[in-house]
């Protein structure tokens, strides 16, 4: 297994587990996927914040929207890795 294939099968499935948690109202693991290191931004969809203290609150408030997630589907659409940094580009499905 290449170096690249090991990193993506740990992060993913890091990703996978996160995402799913925050749908079924749990923040937790998505905030431990995230640096709390300044400087920090989210840029969103809904919301753009930057700091660890607005992130955290953001992570919260999105999960605290959801519960009982019966069904999450994630296919990875195209990866881009350069300079240290990983970019994915998600597809999600959520019921």
């Amino acid at each position: 297994m290449s170096e690249l294939d090991d990193f993506l099968s740990t992060t993913l499935t890091r990703q996978i587990e996160a995402e799913e948690a925050i749908h079924n109202g749990d923040p937790s693991l998505r905030m431990q996927t995230w640096s709390t290191q300044e400087p920090v931004t989210l840029l969103g969809a809904i919301k753009t914040n930057s700091g660890w203290d607005e992130l955290s609150q953001v992570f919260r408030w999105l999960g605290s929207g959801f519960s009982d997630c019966t069904s999450y589907r994630f296919e990875l659409a195209a990866l881009l890795a350069a300079f240290g940094a990983l970019l994915i580009r998600q597809i999600k499905s959520v019921r």
